[in-house]
């Protein structure tokens, strides 16, 4: 656990995990420079919780301290601010024991907060995906929902892997969970494993803290400097699914239309307009279900997509590509459809300008694509109405 200026929640936090219904066999809490009286906190824990203080360095450089500890057996990686249930590390270590193939397990978590009266308020499930494991690394490129407070892992997988990434001040866990995806065998449970803590507390280091209000912002630039590395590094084959190889046009495309919506996701437009081309140009057999589904999909970011609405040079060259061929037009059809859920849920947001916005670029995505149908494939045209009814989420 590493922890740094966060007393407020430390006492909770090792509670937590002291009364699990599985015994945890050692505590390890790396102090980072904290300046709050974290260490008077964790005074009360001597003999229970191996404590090592260092000089504030960032989470990245606290864990990799304590993973330097760890020789072998099982790693459970806490928050300093979240909560385990109870029976959080019996059910991971059940899955375990039940799946001797796997090295990692993981299950979901629900959002928690406490109000100023302390009223505690469950807000919710976190953003949870049902996948196989074999698709487990595709899916968290799309985005993150395996945490590390909600996950036990194999020593032998972070050696593998090397140690956490210190120059990213957010996103470390993210970082670390793609590497370890990339290796694994995973295995999941849809039972609860702990409580996220949902607060207003600075993030970040002592020389560059993320305010509350900078959270989301920060998450997104990291996550940009983490996906244009990983755009290098990830074989084309590897968007697929573990094992699957690109042998032909046809998964060529697949796994182009797949990297240019988790581009898209993290806002690397430049890359996903070039995978899109590409996949426009590789084959121009109708679109398959999956591949409509993962383009549906690349508006639906965490963080917005509200760059789109803000480049126009960007909507010119999808409109072209809409323009260029059959498989083109579809693609920007497909694009076109993934937004109708970004027009409902700006209407509740605090910008309702914005649902009318993705509403008129929703059209003319589409519009774009229905000129082509109806000017070389009129057959083509009635698949093209962005208005009817679609499940972004199968």
């Amino acid at each position: 656990m590493p922890t740094f200026n966060r007393s407020a929640f430390l006492v909770e936090s090792i509670e937590s995990l002291l009364v699990q219904t599985h015994p945890i066999h050692k505590i390890i809490v790396i102090n980072d420079g904290s300046t709050d009286g974290t260490l008077e906190v964790l005074k009360a824990y001597e003999g229970r919780v191996d404590v090592i203080s260092k000089p504030n360095g960032g989470k990245a450089a606290a864990l990799n301290m304590a993973l330097q500890l760890v020789p072998e057996g099982l790693v459970w990686i806490f928050d300093d601010d979240d909560l385990a249930l109870p029976d959080g590390l019996e059910t991971l270590m059940t899955l375990l024991s039940r799946n001797p193939g796997a090295n990692m397990a993981y299950g979901r978590h629900e959002r928690f907060k406490v109000d100023a009266d302390g009223t505690v308020r469950i807000l919710g499930d976190g953003y949870w995906r049902e996948c196989e494991s074999d698709e487990f690394l595709a899916a968290t490129l799309e985005d993150m929902f395996a945490h590390q407070p909600g996950m036990i892992v194999r020593k032998e997988l972070y050696d593998i892997v090397g140690p956490f990434d210190e120059t990213l001040v957010r996103s470390q866990d993210y970082d670390m969970l793609i590497r370890l995806a990339r290796v694994a065998t995973p295995v999941s449970t849809e039972a609860y494993i702990f409580r996220q803590r949902i607060h207003d507390g600075v993030r970040g280091t002592q020389g560059k803290p993320v305010s509350a209000e900078a959270m989301s912002s920060s998450w997104a630039l990291f996550d940009k400097i983490i996906f244009r590395n990983i755009h290098l590094e990830l074989k084309l084959s590897e968007y697929l699914g573990k094992g699957k190889k690109v042998h032909n046009r046809a998964t060529k495309r697949h796994a182009l239309i797949r990297r240019s919506a988790v581009m898209a996701r993290k806002k690397l437009w430049s890359h996903a307009m070039d995978d899109l081309r590409n996949a426009a140009a590789t084959s121009d057999e109708p679109l398959t279900h999956s591949e409509i589904t993962a383009l549906r999909r690349a508006l639906a970011s965490k963080y917005g997509c509200e760059e789109v609405l803000q480049d126009p040079k960007l909507v010119d060259e999808l409109c072209q590509l809409a323009m260029s061929s059959a498989t083109g037009s579809q693609i920007v059809a497909s694009l076109a459809r993934g937004l109708r859920w970004r027009v409902r849920s700006a209407l509740f947001s605090e910008n309702r300008w914005n649902s009318v916005r993705y509403f008129l670029l929703m059209s003319k995505l589409a519009k774009a694509s229905s000129m082509f149908a109806k000017r070389y494939q009129p057959e083509m045209a009635a698949s093209m109405k962005p208005f009817q009814k679609v499940d972004r989420f199968k």
